[in-house]
């Protein structure tokens, strides 16, 4: 059942229905990482880019729509009348001989996993690439989806993990991961998204208090940050000594360019949704969807832009990976812990469901009758799960991650597929400006492909080599201030440790440990 319900027939028909179900749908964690982003990028360059992506986004979710309806057009120019139909070698077949052929094909594609095209207009994104390109196009469709819905549900761990460390000190991301796993694992195992729907309404009025929250917070803590340029560096305006005041340090960055590119990407990951958000409204204002579709979107882009830049000029160079980890902690009541645990609930319950598609598409390639054999398929869920454990031990990074999901597969599902598409499925009855457009979306989801993902691997890299330097730090500076210590304290030195000595040593070993050597 649709969001908002609808009329006798199925479907949302409230205006405030339908901007409600887009809006949820392409509100989700992503937007906790666009300060950090904006920090990497700049205000200017981050806005621009934000802006493009929305409406190259945009265009090509609307493609894949057009797509659908071609497809149908196609199918019911290709009906014969009367009691038959006129085939493509031109012979007249019965209804009958049609019935069985469909028979013949339905049990081909469902032995090659291919679930058979809906004959209605409720197609999804692997019918339209299986419409475009065959089993290649739906192994496409398929694999992004996969691929890209894991790496959210790990970057939701990763910032479980991160926001419970903060309060608990001794606890590390594997402690968590062991106590978090669990419960998930038995969550996956349900089969019906209906079973799932009061974890999903408990998520989304999770999500949307906490964003509100931190909205509200970043602009009233707005108002009481400001930074200035002393000597090339950004710090607080009390500490300036000249007169002119600048809030945040950075306009524009080419460095933060692929990163900021692949965050954004990864914001609009509602791509492989499109289908379903357009069928969810009744028949008779499905018409209007392109109408509700832009307007939502161009408040859904205002957000992301005034969030991200609201975010980053509150807490300019100090901004966080997470920006929740910024929030100051209260002493009577506990503000950060609040909003905290809102989003850590809403992830945390947002994970089945965002695993459902994933479970759906694996076992229909991996188990045969996944509806009746259910240890398979509970094994298949619970391995899942685990891998998703595993990956965030490997890259325990929240904006890394999002980087990477975003250039790797983000790309793929928003511009490359609809372009490729949308060309195979018009064909000849496209203009040259048409064509030339999807090639530029084909162009533009390439490009980011290879500059986000390798942006997004050089600093996965960068931060393995800078954690080992500064453990190998720690422990040398660890180990002089030991033996100073030893030697100042034993009978030898007694005689000759003056407190001059002692003053060399102690500053020795303060600058070893100073941040600046880290």
């Amino acid at each position: 059942m649709s969001v908002g319900g609808g009329n006798l027939q199925g479907g949302s028909t409230h205006p405030l229905k339908i901007f409600a179900s887009i809006f949820i749908s392409f509100i989700g964690a992503g937007v906790l990482g666009l300060p950090f982003a904006f920090k990497e990028a700049g205000i200017i360059e981050g806005g621009l880019i934000m802006t493009f992506v929305g409406i190259v986004s945009v265009k090509a979710m609307l493609l894949i729509i057009d797509c659908k309806y071609q497809i149908l057009e196609r199918r019911k120019s290709k009906k014969g009348y009367g009691n038959g139909s006129v085939d493509e070698d031109g012979l007249t077949r019965s209804k009958e001989e049609i019935t069985d052929l469909l028979k013949g094909e339905g049990a081909l594609v469902i032995r090659v996993k291919d679930p058979p095209v809906p004959q209605t207009s409720d197609m999804t994104y692997g019918d339209v690439g299986f419409e475009a390109l065959g089993h290649t196009g739906r192994f496409l469709v398929d694999l992004a989806i996969v691929v890209s819905q894991t790496g959210f549900c790990c970057a939701y761990l990763i910032f479980i993990s991160e926001n419970l460390s903060d309060y608990f000190q001794g606890m590390r991301i594997g402690h968590w991961l062991l106590i978090l796993l669990p419960p998930l694992c038995l969550l996956t195992l349900l089969r019906h998204l209906s079973s799932l729907s009061i974890s999903s309404l408990m998520a989304q009025c999770s999500n949307l208090m906490a964003f509100a929250v931190v909205f509200w917070f970043d602009f009233e803590h707005l108002n009481n940050i400001e930074y200035c340029n002393e000597d090339g560096h950004m710090v607080p305006s009390h500490k300036c000594l000249d007169e002119v005041f600048r809030i945040h340090p950075k306009n524009m960055s080419i460095r933060g360019f692929p990163f900021f590119l692949a965050i954004a990407i990864y914001c609009y990951e509602g791509a492989g949704m499109i289908l379903s958000l357009e069928s969810s409204l009744a028949v008779e204002v499905r018409h209007k969807f392109r109408k509700f579709f832009i307007t939502t979107m161009v408040i859904v882009t205002s957000l992301y832009i005034s969030f991200g830049a609201c975010g980053y000029l509150s807490f300019g160079p100090e901004t966080n990976q997470i920006i929740t980890l910024n929030l100051p902690k209260g002493q009577s009541i506990d503000f950060s812990m609040i909003v905290k645990s809102f989003l850590c609930i809403a992830l945390y319950c947002t994970y089945p469901v965002m695993m459902f598609p994933v479970m759906k598409i694996l076992e229909r390639y991996t188990i045969t009758d996944a509806d009746k054999n259910y240890w398979k398929g509970n094994i298949l869920r619970a391995c899942m799960v685990l891998c998703t454990g595993v990956v965030v031990m490997m890259i325990p990074n929240f904006a890394n991650l999002m980087a990477l999901v975003g250039a790797s597969c983000c790309t793929l599902l928003a511009f490359i597929l609809p372009g490729i598409f949308h060309l195979r499925i018009f064909n000849q009855s496209l203009s040259w400006t048409q064509k030339l457009t999807d090639i530029a979306l084909i162009a533009i989801g390439v490009i980011g492909t290879l500059v986000g993902s390798i942006d997004a691997i050089n600093r996965l890299n960068s931060n393995e080599s800078t954690e080992r330097p500064m453990q190998t730090l720690s422990t040398l500076t660890t180990t002089v201030a030991n033996t100073t210590s030893s030697i100042l304290s034993s009978s030898k030195f007694s005689t000759i440790s003056s407190p001059t000595l002692s003053g060399v040593i102690n500053n020795v070993t303060t600058a070893l440990k100073s941040p600046g050597l880290h």
